[in-house]
Parts: structure tokens; sequence; C-alpha cells
């Protein structure tokens, strides 16, 4: 059987050989066996299911050897990079933790054709450029936060007059990360229900307080490398996820 080793990007399932024209999309790739390492979780399920039309439409085959967490498929990878065992063709990972490992990508861009890769969204491309190589192709999500939110909420009558008595503005989904704050603690309930969540372990929320420390303005580290986000910046974006905390 047929293994197509193409090197590690986040949720695409690539083409075999050189340059392609749209026109080729998907391609046809009979006795070919793709091994994969995907990330877990129910709210992936819905997009995994679109590899059985894809295994349809090229003949290929997907192997999916791995299904875990970012971090857990981050310490995999380093594990397989130091036992030389990188066997495998294709994954999903982090932007933010691809430049780890920098030498076991595929350039993207030698496999697709240009103007797939201009479908995408130019800055989740540039995310995913690692040394003048596109090592990976965003999937149903990137690394870009986006603000999910309950439209019952909003429609509540009770919640819209409660909020337009208590703040004086109509109540709708924020449009400022204060107006953001100030809703989650409106709808707070606890422990029934909580104004927001955020990932709370390891790289997770590091990630979320980069976001808040550069958007007012502040640096996480400096150009020589060095920690600079004890800053006033610093202590009004971990202030936000405090008094978040707090109000829960």
């Amino acid at each position: 059987m047929n293994r197509l080793l193409t090197g590690v990007a986040a949720g695409a399932l690539l083409m075999a050989s050189g340059g392609a024209f749209a026109a080729d999309l998907p391609g046809k790739f009979p006795g070919v066996t793709i091994d994969a390492k995907l990330i877990g979780g129910q709210q992936y399920e819905k997009l995994y299911e679109r590899i059985g039309e894809w295994e349809k439409a090229t003949g290929a085959k997907v192997n999916v050897i791995s299904k875990k967490n970012h971090f857990d498929l981050d310490k995999e990878i380093k594990s397989d990079i130091a036992s030389n065992s990188i066997t495998w063709c294709v994954g999903s990972n982090h932007t933010s933790f691809a430049p780890q490992y920098p030498g076991i990508y595929t350039d993207l861009a030698k496999l697709l054709p240009k103007e797939e890769i201009d479908a995408f969204v130019p800055a989740n491309i540039a995310a995913g450029t690692l040394d003048g190589k596109l090592v990976m192709l965003p999937r149903a999500q990137f690394d870009v936060s986006a603000l999910y939110y309950q439209k019952s909420l909003y429609r509540d009558e009770a919640k819209k007059k409660a909020y337009k008595e208590k703040y004086g503005e109509d109540l709708a989904p924020p449009d400022t990360f204060d107006e953001m704050a100030r809703q989650a603690e409106f709808f707070a309930s606890p422990p029934d229900f909580y104004g927001t969540q955020y990932a709370g372990k390891e790289e997770a929320i590091n990630g979320r307080f980069y976001e808040m420390l550069i958007a007012d303005g502040g640096e996480y580290l400096d150009k020589d490398g060095k920690p600079a986000f004890n800053s006033d910046a610093g202590v009004k974006a971990l202030d936000w996820f405090v008094k978040l905390y707090k109000a829960k």
C-alpha cells in the first residue's frame, strides 16, 4: 500500500505531487493511504465527516492514527521527532506551536494552485507561513479568537429591559471589550449560568492574555526577546481577566 508523506498541515488533505491547477482538485490518488494526526473533540467531528467525501472523490484513504488536543499532539510530535518516527503524512497544529520544529514541513505553496491559496484570508495564510514556506492551511478555525454569544440572551425581553434600566443602553452584541466585560457580568448567575469562559491552562490562557495585551498597546517581548509585559498595558489586560473571573 502506498503512503503519502507530505509533512504537517493544519487539517488539510494535500496533493501528492508537484504544482496543481484548481481544475485538478481534489485529484485522483487510488491506492494511496494518508496517515493523519488530528485534533480531537466533538466540535470537529462534523468537519471530519467530510473525509469520506474526499476519499470517494479521490480514491485515496485516510487513516486517522491520533485524535488529541493540541497540547498532547504537540508533545506527540516532539516525541516522534526525537525517535525519528515521523511516518505520518498530515497533522493538525497551532501556528504558535509550528515554529518549534520547522524542519518537518512541506511547502504547500508548491503543491496547491495559487488561486486556491488566495481564497483564504491573507492574514491566516501569513500566520501559516514559516521561513518563507506555507506550512499550514486553515481548517474550520484558526489561531484567531472569535466571540461567540447566545442569541437567545439578546432576545430575552426581561433581560433587555433590565439591561436598559441598569446601563441606559439597548442590549446588543458587544462592539468593544469593555462592553463584553460589562455584559458578561450582567448575564452571570453562578452556579447556574456563567457570563463568559476561557481556556484556563497552559498556552491557551496565555494566548488570550497576549491578545488583550496587544489590544491595550503593550508587547509581550521586546526587540531583544526579553519580557516586556510588566507594564501598564499588561496590568490592564490581566485586570480585565481577573474582574471577569471574579464576576463569573
